[in-house]
């Protein structure tokens, strides 16, 4: 989730060149593919259970992270809404899942705690995902000015990426220092989404070893 709204409006703006409302409604499609998959998930779930559930909603976001580490500024902004849909039904599905399994898992007295816990965890890789995903972009992206002779011009530097988002001042930049910073862009955000791939991959993984008895209410 944390791949997909911090760096994905700035792949589709700055390496599509798409506007930041283009770049919006990609995102959005996330929020769409959510409370769909949630709705959805509340009547399947009693029904097959919370195992299978997770790893349905496992393999929702493997095959989203796929539109992602695959994705280029020929495919468009629609092969990143797509994906960005297939991620938020598979987000829906496991949280969904996760918070009831949960619940269901400990007396009453507890489920206030459990739940908290949950929320906690989740706050917790939220912030811990930012910083890495933020911190694998600024790593590559410096690597790549230098791999490419980018300190010829003393004024480019990763904060210049900001210039490659505002068309007012894209517009001003010479030809082959804004090819740079765009081609920089999509190579250090195409090592955000492997990252993102990986953490779906183990994600997958890990609902497998989800217990296979079913949920008993209390």
């Amino acid at each position: 989730m944390i791949g997909l709204t911090s760096f994905l409006p700035t792949y589709v703006q700055g390496v599509m060149g798409s506007s930041a409302i283009v770049a919006g409604f990609t995102l959005t499609m996330m929020s769409v593919g959510w409370p769909l998959a949630s709705t959805f998930t509340g009547y399947i779930f009693l029904k097959i259970g919370f195992r299978t559930t997770s790893i349905i909603g496992g393999i929702f976001l493997f095959f989203g992270s796929l539109f992602f580490i695959t994705m280029d500024p020929t495919k468009g902004p629609l092969w990143a809404g797509l994906g960005s849909f297939i991620i938020g039904i598979g987000m829906g599905m496991t949280a969904t899942t996760f918070v009831v399994a949960i619940q269901n898992h400990v007396d009453w007295k507890t489920r206030g705690i459990a739940t908290a816990s949950n929320m906690f965890m989740r706050m917790i890789g939220s912030s811990l995902g930012a910083a890495l995903l933020g911190g694998v972009l600024n790593s590559k992206l410096t690597s790549y000015l230098m791999e490419n002779d980018a300190d010829f011009d003393p004024s480019i530097s990763a904060s210049s990426i900001n210039s490659v988002l505002d068309s007012s001042y894209s517009d001003n930049i010479n030809p082959h220092t804004l090819s740079i910073l765009e081609n920089g862009l999509a190579h250090s955000l195409n090592s955000v989404y492997w990252a993102v791939f990986v953490f779906a991959l183990v994600t997958l993984v890990l609902t497998m070893f989800l217990p296979k008895t079913d949920i008993n209410n209390r």
